[in-house]
């Protein structure tokens, strides 16, 4: 058997036929029906299928999460806006005070680019002060989205806020 023939799923005999000969080949029904045929029916030439990675989650470091329990504090905000901001800030900067993102003006815990800058209480001054920074994501998120909750949901969406 070819080995061409053997990995497009064609009978063995396949590569010999002539080319305007037309093997009438289905194309599995799904990929475990797939999986199946080729560890079975292919003895030695078992099929290798390597599942992509899955990421763990990141998460925030203890300080982190309490500066933004202070500064939802000093905001004013709900306590069951806790989650997901503190889901936006692990993905935007890992809980690290003062992330610099090495291809554009974001900043922060919550990368913030420079326009937004202003959403700081003290502006760009604010940045290395983490209960800042975090009142500058919820003022941030407060204005574009409602709530953290839409902020999340949109996050997950298109992986940004």
């Amino acid at each position: 058997m070819t080995e061409s023939a053997h990995v497009a799923g064609l009978p063995a005999n396949a590569a010999q036929r002539p080319a305007n000969h037309h093997a009438h080949v289905h194309p599995p029904a799904s990929f475990q029906h797939a999986l199946r045929q080729a560890s079975v029916s292919h003895g030695a030439h078992r099929a290798v299928v390597r599942a992509p990675a899955v990421a763990a989650p990141k998460t925030c470091t203890a300080a982190s999460l309490d500066a933004l329990n202070k500064a939802m504090t000093r905001e004013g905000v709900p306590a069951s806006w806790q989650p997901d901001l503190a889901f936006i800030m692990a993905q935007e900067s890992g809980g690290k005070v003062d992330a610099k993102s090495p291809i554009h003006t974001a900043r922060g815990l919550y990368q913030l680019t420079a326009a937004n800058y202003h959403h700081n209480p003290r502006g760009a001054a604010s940045f290395g002060d983490a209960v800042e920074e975090a009142q500058g994501g919820i003022r941030y998120i407060r204005a574009r989205y409602g709530t953290a909750e839409n902020a999340a949901a949109f996050w997950r969406q298109h992986r940004w806020y």
